[in-house]
Order: C-alpha cells, then structure tokens, then sequence
C-alpha cells in the first residue's frame, strides 16, 4: 500500500526525485494539459471495505464534487481561474491510472479539448457523470476489479497556455502532497458521494504517486521492477534489461516486457539454474518462480504486454552473447507461448497398449502452491508408457489441466491416482523432476492440519 506521507523531514518524501509528468493529447499546440489525484485512502480493516471502488457518480454530484475540488485547489495553487479543469466522478485502483503512456489521464485531456468550439480556448470546470450507469467514454470507465487496493484515486486534469502550465507543474509538484490539505467540506463530500469511510485524503501529482510507488518497492527490495515500469510509462526510448538473483529476465521495450519461461528441468540443465548444487535446485528453481510470478503479473497488472518465450540451448547462447536490441530480436524471432499451460514430454513408448493407469504427481510448493504436474501413464502391465510434466502459465490453467487429465482418464478407461508429496520432487543425478513414490508421501503426523 502506497499512503501519502507529509513528512518533511529525512523521510522519502522529503527525498523523493521530483520531476513533472507531461501527457500527451489532441489539445492544439498552444494548450497543454497537467494532471493531479485526490487520494482517498481506506481501511482495509474495517467491515465496509470490499477491495470493489464504488460506483461512478452522476452528472449531478460529479458537478457537486468538481466544484469542491475546484475551490480547494484555487486555494492550495493560488489561484486556477486562468486554465481549464476537467476531472471524472470515478475512483481509479492505481494500475489504471499508470500505464504506459497514462492513457486514461490523455483521454480526460481529449475529452476538454472536444469543448473547445473553433479552437478557442476558454477556462472552464467540467465535469464527467454518469449516463445509464456509464461514463461517456469508455477509456475512462472504471474497471471497479475486485481485489483493488485500499488506495483509490480521482484524477484530474488542468488545460491551459505551455507558460502557465508549466509553472502549474513546477508548483504542484513541489507543494501539492506536502501542502495540500483536502478541505473539511471536501472531504465529507467525497465521503457521502462515493459511499465510503477514508482513512486518509490528499492531494498529489502523477509524479508523487510514481515516486512513492518508487519507495514501496525498493523496500521490499523490488527496485529492477520499478525501473522495467517507468521505461514502459514513460516511453523511455531503447530498452530496459533487468536480470534478478534467482535467474530470472526481462526486457522491456514500448510497451513489451519480454521474458523466458523455463520449466524445472530446462532451469537446471542449462538454464540459470546449471551451476547450482544438486542438493539446492529445488530451493533455487521455487526462487526463480517467485520472483517470475511477481514481476510478470505486476507488469501486466500495469499495463504492459508480457511475452513468454520457451527456453532453448541456443537462445541461452545467444542471449548470452547479443545486446539489449539483439535480445529483443532474437525472442521476438520465437513464438510466444500462447494458451494457459504447457505439457513437456520426456518419454513416450510406441507401444501400442492403451493406457490402464495414471499416477499424477502434485508438485507444489507450501507458499507458491502448484508448480506442475507430473503424469506418468502405464498399460496394464505396469510398462510406462509415457512421462509428461504439465506446467500452469496463468492461474486457470490449472483448472485447465486438472479437467484435460480428468477427460483422458476417462476416455481411455484409465483408473488414476493422485500423490500429494507437499515438495518439488526432482533427481539429483539427472537433475529433473521425477515422479512420486508412496515412500515420498507425508507420514500423518507430518500433514498440515
């Protein structure tokens, strides 16, 4: 959870990097647009919070809303009755206001440039509500996902001349969450508009909010994931390479995060896992999950498009040998995976018997849960004939898995058995995941309860 802090001491606020943020839009060149948040802050603790943003307002209070805004901000800014403002009744989970490019943040600058009847520019408050339940637009409709974080946000968006806004930004990104106390009024407003109890209200900048989201994850030691961010938002040119500890790697260019997807023994044949100990690939490849996992989602959470690409020998080397650019073109060269698991073969017998039996390991792990299934199918007379390692790619296609084994089973006539070993089972001598045994299992004793 990002919370706006005041400190002015030695705090990160105090030593946040300050730098503007400009968006762009279809406003005519002599009008630029700068955009700010009211932060609403919630208790995650109390029995009304639902990880749901509220409803959209209608026209009606959005007006209502604006207006209080409006007056706090002529107060804080010392004076806007010289530029434009535009704002949405809408509360905004952070990963949809930061994106690459801050969409949503250009179609509110869009929307005030449509009022502008022949190009001329006049300031004046807008705005958005609701219309049969939605806002007029729908790049600015809140998603309102399930899950959102306690930090809700309602942007806004000032227009005006290049030399007033730019000292607009100068102001607001060196006073506006240090200074900028939500005024009494406004804040029983938005409290009874949007139906809800804040914790804590203020006002920010873009800029505030990438830097404090900045702080946050450097300190739970995740600045590379910062760093992949802020190349896709901002549309930094070239590209952004990040190699994590336990092996893992991703380039960002545009809006892009390119990355290889290892299965268990692919990572320690000749992935990053080759040069570790035997006796610690299954602590290292859980590490390389983890931390694949995290950013992958994070990334997309945010609006980036992950690309997964299957790890070979060759694309080691090259990658290993190639620069940034070249990286990016070699996975590129590469189909991406696509769909929501992969099924890795190891053994397949021609025999042609028909499978009588399946014994499907459960690899997991206690924190990461599933990491893959291991299904060994046997003829009738106990002959294997074939060993496949089912690897999830996103979280439903474990429920994809489980009802493609399921279906097998029962087109084949096959009778089934499911080990629950609790670990990663692998062999140390051929460093590959192997399949449970009974001996493998936890005594009674030893199950979670």
């Amino acid at each position: 959870m990002i919370r706006p802090a005041r400190s002015t001491g030695n705090g990160a606020v105090a030593q946040r990097k300050r730098f503007p943020v400009f968006i762009t839009s279809t406003l005519p060149k002599d009008l630029q647009p700068y955009a700010g948040l009211l932060v609403i802050e919630l208790d995650p603790q109390q029995p009304d919070f639902t990880g749901i943003p509220p409803a959209p307002l209608d026209v009606v209070n959005a007006t209502a809303l604006a207006g209080h805004l409006a007056k706090d901000l002529d107060t804080i800014l010392g004076g806007i009755e010289h530029l434009g403002l535009i704002l949405a009744g809408a509360l905004y989970d952070q990963t949809e206001l930061l994106r690459p490019g801050f969409p949503l943040l250009g179609a509110l600058a869009d929307l005030y440039s449509g009022s502008l009847h022949g190009g001329l520019f006049t300031p004046q408050l807008m705005a958005l509500g609701t219309d049969q339940g939605y806002l007029p637009v729908a790049a600015i409709n809140p998603a309102r996902r399930p899950g959102s974080g306690p930090l809700l946000l309602l942007p806004f968006c000032f227009i005006g001349p290049h030399d007033a806004i730019n000292v607009l930004a100068r102001s607001m990104e060196n006073t506006l969450l240090q200074n900028g106390m939500v005024s009494d009024a406004t804040r029983e407003a938005v409290q009874q508009a949007f139906g809800l109890q804040a914790l804590n209200l203020s006002y920010a900048t873009i800029g505030d909010l990438c830097a404090l989201l900045r702080v946050q994850l450097d300190g739970n030691g995740l600045l590379s994931l910062w760093e992949l961010l802020e190349q896709a938002w901002f549309e930094r040119p070239g590209i952004r390479v990040a190699t994590l500890a336990a092996g893992s790697r991703f380039l960002v260019a545009g809006d892009h995060a390119h990355t290889l997807f290892y299965t268990f023994d692919d990572w320690a044949q000749f992935g990053p896992g080759c040069k570790w100990a035997a006796a610690e690939l299954g602590q290292g490849y859980r590490d390389w999950v983890q931390q694949q996992r995290q950013y992958a989602l994070a990334l997309e959470a945010y609006g980036l498009h992950v690309r997964w690409v299957l790890a070979s020998p060759q694309l080691e080397q090259t990658l290993a040998d190639a620069d940034a650019e070249a990286s990016v073109a070699a996975m590129r060269a590469i189909p991406c995976l696509s769909g929501d698991f992969l099924v890795e073969g190891i053994f397949r017998n021609d025999s042609e018997n028909p499978e009588q039996q399946m014994l499907i390991t459960h690899q997991a792990d206690p924190e990461l849960g599933t990491l893959a299934y291991t299904v060994t199918g046997l003829d009738a007379q106990g002959q294997l004939l074939r060993l496949e390692h089912h690897y999830p790619l996103r979280q439903q296609g474990l429920r994809v898995i489980i009802d493609r084994l399921l279906e097998q089973c029962a087109t084949q006539g096959a009778t089934r058995q499911v080990l629950h070993p609790g670990r990663l089972l692998y062999s140390e001598t051929g460093r590959c995941l192997r399949p449970a045994t009974l001996a493998d299992l936890p005594t009674p004793h030893e199950r979670p309860h």
